[in-house]
């Protein structure tokens, strides 16, 4: 067997190791060489990551603005379809609860935009998130 250390003794395996092993002779100027490269190599390395980052950021910005647009447009469609419903709606019943039932419309009037009101917030809240978790069968 031979001479070795303790394989936790660092220190005295550096110091076998650099009796034993002489290092090469590096030419002059290396060290100046190898800071100007590894600048050189950082700084390509840095514009390139900037590179990708600016280009993900337009990527995401793309996507996030058509899906701004695409929330404006289905919104304007909801009201626009709630409105002309709410409308339909007003014309057939009003008249027919006056007459059939003696309903006062000042009263329901605000009732009936509450309930439309509702069950379009409803409507929404179903497409969106699903339905609550008691209606689930």
């Amino acid at each position: 067997m031979t001479n070795l250390p303790p394989p936790n003794d660092h220190d005295a395996l550096d110091q076998a190791l650099a009796a034993v092993l002489r290092g090469p002779v590096l030419p002059d100027g290396f060290d100046a060489r190898l800071h100007v490269a590894r600048a050189t190599e950082a700084a390509a390395d840095l514009a390139r990551q900037r590179r990708e980052a600016e280009a993900e950021y337009a990527h995401e910005l793309a996507a996030l603005r058509s899906g701004y647009v695409r929330l404006r447009r289905d919104t304007l469609a909801v009201v626009l379809a709630v409105a002309f419903t709410a409308g339909a709606v007003v014309t057939r019943v009003v008249p027919w609860l006056r007459e059939a039932h003696g309903v006062d419309v000042s009263t329901l009037l605000p009732l009936l935009a509450v309930a439309i009101g509702m069950l379009a917030g409803a409507t929404v809240w179903v497409e969106r998130f699903g339905w609550p978790r008691w209606l689930r069968r």
